[in-house]
């Protein structure tokens, strides 16, 4: 497994990880690696769909006039 060095932690910051680790009765390694996990792992969080191909090629005057349309 490896290691990760974080310098120049905001005292705020410490103090509020402190805080969440001890209140879920955990170390403060054990408590910042929860946060990074429940951050990266959603369920959801994928690779992002293929770009959508237009038989109309996207100028900026296409998008303009499109834009135009959608406030009517």
């Amino acid at each position: 497994m490896s290691s990760l060095l974080i310098k120049n932690i905001p005292e705020n910051l410490i103090g509020k990880l402190k805080e969440q680790a001890e209140l879920h009765h955990r170390s403060l390694e054990k408590q910042v690696l929860f946060i990074l996990k429940q951050t990266f792992m959603k369920p959801g969080i994928g690779p992002l769909p293929a770009p959508v191909k237009t038989r109309t090629r996207l100028t900026t005057a296409w998008i303009t006039k499109a834009k135009k349309w959608g406030r009517l």
